[in-house]
């Protein structure tokens, strides 16, 4: 069972955009530019998507 639902629907603006919590992304390597994860979407903090 996954984590408890903190932030009421009607304003979780994370939910509405990704489709999903904040805990529930999946990360893998860190970029080379700024040394933040990647995430599943092959986003991270820079925008380099990885270098």
């Amino acid at each position: 069972m996954g984590k408890k639902r903190e932030i009421p629907l009607e304003i979780d603006d994370h939910f509405k955009l990704f489709g999903k919590e904040p805990w529930e992304v999946e990360y893998g390597e860190k970029c080379a530019i700024c040394n933040i994860r990647i995430d599943e979407y092959g986003f991270c903090s820079c925008g380099s998507n990885g270098g």
